[in-house]
């Protein structure tokens, strides 16, 4: 009796429906993306906004942002810019400086990304 074997599976490229926005992080790698064979999930890096005094169990960050594109079978989706809040803060008058500081300087960083959005 003979056992024939089957040839081993072979992971090929997935290309996606529609083509990167320019702010995509998974741009030159098209099978990162979460897609189906007729949707596509385009995600920026994420900005995060850190917390200078997480409360004990609190997360180390207190806002999230990147922009986010959802492209569904031929057509492409409009941008948006995805928030995401992540705990609370209990600040003394140093703390409160350096996340002023943080803060200015993360609003500045999504005035960038929503100029992207294009």
């Amino acid at each position: 009796m003979t056992v024939l074997e089957t040839a081993p599976v072979v992971p090929t490229t997935v290309s996606h429906p529609t083509a990167c926005p320019r702010w995509c992080k998974d741009r030159h790698a098209p099978s990162a993306h979460h897609f189906g064979p007729t949707s596509t999930a385009h995600w920026s890096p994420q900005v995060i906004l850190p917390n200078p005094a997480p409360l004990q169990g609190a997360s180390a960050v207190m806002m999230r942002a990147e922009l986010y594109r959802g492209d569904f079978d031929a057509g492409t989706g409009e941008p948006v810019l995805y928030v995401q809040g992540e705990t609370d803060i209990d600040m003394t008058p140093d703390e409160a400086d350096i996340f002023i500081a943080q803060l200015q300087a993360f609003v500045d960083t999504l005035r960038v990304l929503r100029r992207q959005m294009v």
